[in-house]
């Protein structure tokens, strides 16, 4: 009994005297552990760094091209026209800062008859298919010199969008004024080239530009042609469309009124106005008709040829 507790005290002894150095070693091991780790994960941290730097030092290299605002419609129609057009054709007027392009096609017979200033409607090339293009081409075998003028652009802010009745029309009116104005300039510019030709003068507009030249020739702002020719004439508005047949019916100049079975909206809806209108005011000279087409918007071009060539013999022309 005497000699086995004196081994159970030597072993408990001996456990007791090891346990510390067994949770030294332990301590010590995890210690290496953790910074042989943190040295593994060092180096990664590091690279992540450099890669971080490289893309921002890249970044700031890098420069980008400036987004370019669309050009406007008519700077395209000049470019476009400029590049598919021979220099002989275009003839460019400058009209204070403004650079103005006229298509000018000389007659073709041993007789001239005069001049056709051809004026398509806002948002339309002077090449526009839809009418002037063919006048552009056909009228010079029957002597007439024509002059094609690249319009203006339309006013961004017409017809207004104001919610109040006054407000709105007397945005249009300051739109149509300041359009009005530069147009005034061009027809202008372009009777004094017309100038230069011998025989009359004959206008032949389109769309929003035969109204607005009607109400320039009431103002009495521009010289009168021999003749007027309009094709689907109208504005964007009630109002507008009211007051054309108007000054329409109370203007001196011979008008032939031509317009579209298949027409624009405002073309068909404003017709009825200025032939109600010329007849109450008893205009002499004035003759509207509509014409009969397939595609919207384009006239039939040998009919049109053919009422425009009626209208000027009945006019003594």
């Amino acid at each position: 009994m005497r000699y086995n507790f004196l081994f159970t005290l030597i072993i408990t002894l001996l456990i007791g005297l090891s346990t510390p150095a067994l949770a030294q070693q332990k301590e010590d091991s995890k210690t290496t552990a953790t910074t042989t780790t943190k040295e593994k994960n060092q180096p990664a941290k590091a690279s992540k760094q450099d890669d971080s730097v490289a893309s921002t030092s890249t970044q700031k290299t890098i420069k980008r091209a400036p987004i370019q605002a669309p050009i406007s419609l008519e700077a395209l129609y000049k470019s476009d026209i400029s590049h598919y057009l021979t220099n002989e054709q275009i003839k460019p007027l400058l009209i204070g800062s403004d650079d103005i392009i006229t298509l000018v096609n000389e007659q073709t017979t041993a007789n001239a008859k005069g001049v056709a200033i051809l004026v398509p409607n806002w948002q339309q090339v002077a090449t526009a298919p839809q009418a002037i293009n063919f006048l552009r081409n056909s009228l010079p075998r029957q002597g007439w010199t024509t002059i094609t003028i690249q319009s203006p652009e339309k006013p961004s802010n017409y017809p207004s969008t104001k919610l109040n009745v006054l407000e709105r029309a007397e945005e249009n009116k300051q739109s149509l004024a300041q359009y009005k104005q530069r147009l005034q300039a061009i027809i202008t510019k372009v009777m004094a080239q017309a100038a230069n030709y011998p025989g009359i003068f004959l206008m032949i507009a389109e769309g929003s530009n035969a109204a607005l030249l009607i109400e320039l020739y009431q103002e009495k702002k521009l010289g009168h042609p021999a003749s007027l020719v309009m094709l689907s004439g109208h504005l964007l508005t009630e109002a507008d469309n009211q007051q054309f047949a108007k000054q329409l019916a109370v203007l001196e100049i011979p008008v032939l009124d031509l317009y579209l079975a298949r027409d624009s909206r405002q073309a068909i809806y404003s017709a009825p106005l200025r032939l109600a209108e010329s007849k109450r005011q008893l205009k002499v000279y004035y003759q509207q008709k509509q014409l009969d087409n397939i595609y919207s918007g384009y006239y039939p071009p040998e009919i049109l040829l053919k009422t425009i060539n009626g209208w000027l013999k009945k006019i003594g022309w």
